[in-house]
């Protein structure tokens, strides 16, 4: 199936020769609108796969839609215009804009154009995944840490013993060393 993209334009120009390079692509344009509300609706529900606008204002109101869209379901955003403001760039960017090309629209690009886009978002979306298992082992380990404390202060042990007795119950109740670690932290909070 080729990835579905909706065609968001607030220009004058019609866009058929853009929607015939894109047609004898890998890409199929599924929506041509020009209501945001249209690309929140479809990108919510997961009706297409990448979104093109094509803009010259309502900046504030794309990009908070954009916002919407990479908090709830993230997909390649591409915004072509003819503001080359700095602020407008930057504030394109933070809200998760995939490409942001100024005075670029060229028929015989677009395929490119989206492709890069696409290849960006996906390694994007790869470093986001990755940062996030960092966190929540982060995470994990402090409150492992913090059991392993509990279990020295009570037990008078070494942080190596405490670490090898609780990987030893873990294993025993087949149970993940966080959730044990959890169970100890609850149970010491009680107890308190």
């Amino acid at each position: 199936m080729k990835p579905r993209i909706l065609l968001f334009n607030t220009t004058a120009d019609d866009l058929l020769d853009v929607q015939g390079h894109l047609s004898d692509s890998i890409y199929e344009v599924t929506a041509v609108t020009s209501q945001l509300s249209d690309i929140s609706r479809a990108a919510l529900t997961g009706s297409i796969d990448i979104v093109m606008a094509v803009t010259e204002k309502r900046f504030d109101q794309l990009f908070s839609c954009i916002q919407q869209i990479n908090v709830q379901n993230p997909i390649p955003v591409i915004v072509f215009t003819y503001e080359d403001s700095r602020d407008v760039i930057q504030a394109a960017i933070k809200v998760g804009v995939s490409a942001y090309i100024v005075d670029g629209l060229q028929a015989k690009r677009i395929v490119s154009i989206i492709d890069t886009a696409c290849f960006r978002f996906n390694e994007q979306q790869l470093i986001k995944e990755e940062l996030e298992r960092t966190k929540n082992t982060l995470s994990e380990r402090k409150i492992i840490d913090k059991a392993k404390g509990i279990i020295m202060q009570r037990s008078k042990i070494s942080e190596n013993e405490a670490y090898k007795a609780m990987r030893k119950m873990a294993m025993n109740k087949n149970i993940k060393m966080v959730d044990l670690a959890e169970s100890i932290i609850s149970a010491s909070e009680i107890l308190a």
